[in-house]
């Protein structure tokens, strides 16, 4: 999905799910849902009813609205990685390069151990690992924007020149 900003072209690509994890979380939500309206037939106050269930809103708020809202932002200085206010940005200028990969434990996608991108940064010791749907596009679109990296089997690295 591209949206124009100014003279500025914005890009969000979706992430890889594993469908497992669509589904824990979804059961997760839907557990804490009958758990809620159990606890609403439960004699006790109204007030600490409101209290419970405006806690319970929250948690499964927290679990479904991620699967469904997290994406890849690339514009033409930074790809941020996130979902609404939780997310992190990386400028274009410090990627060292990308290459294909695997990941195992937390990601910013949906996935325990996924095949994506690992992107270095220039003076930073922690990698940061995306994984678009669409890897061939992220990548090409990265490469066009990243002036000082080149586009090679599949990877990004440093031109010559840089």
């Amino acid at each position: 999905m591209s949206q124009g900003t100014g003279d500025r072209r914005v890009v969000t690509y979706v992430p890889r799910r594993d469908r497992w994890i669509t589904v824990v979380l979804w059961s997760t939500a839907l557990l804490l849902a009958w758990s809620a309206a159990r606890m609403a037939t439960a004699p006790m106050d109204a007030t600490l009813k409101l209290g419970i269930g405006a806690f319970y809103a929250a948690i499964i708020a927290m679990c479904v609205a991620p699967i469904y809202a997290l994406s890849y932002r690339l514009s033409d200085r930074t790809l941020r990685a996130g979902f609404g206010p939780v997310g992190m940005s990386v400028a274009l200028a410090d990627i060292e390069s990308v290459t294909p990969g695997m990941k195992t434990g937390l990601t910013w996608g949906w996935s325990l151990s996924v095949k994506g991108v690992v992107i270095t940064r220039r003076g930073r010791r922690w990698k940061v690992f995306v994984s678009p749907l669409c890897q061939g596009d992220f990548l090409r679109d990265l490469a066009e924007r990243c002036p000082h990296l080149e586009l090679r089997d599949g990877a990004l690295s440093r031109t010559d020149a840089s």
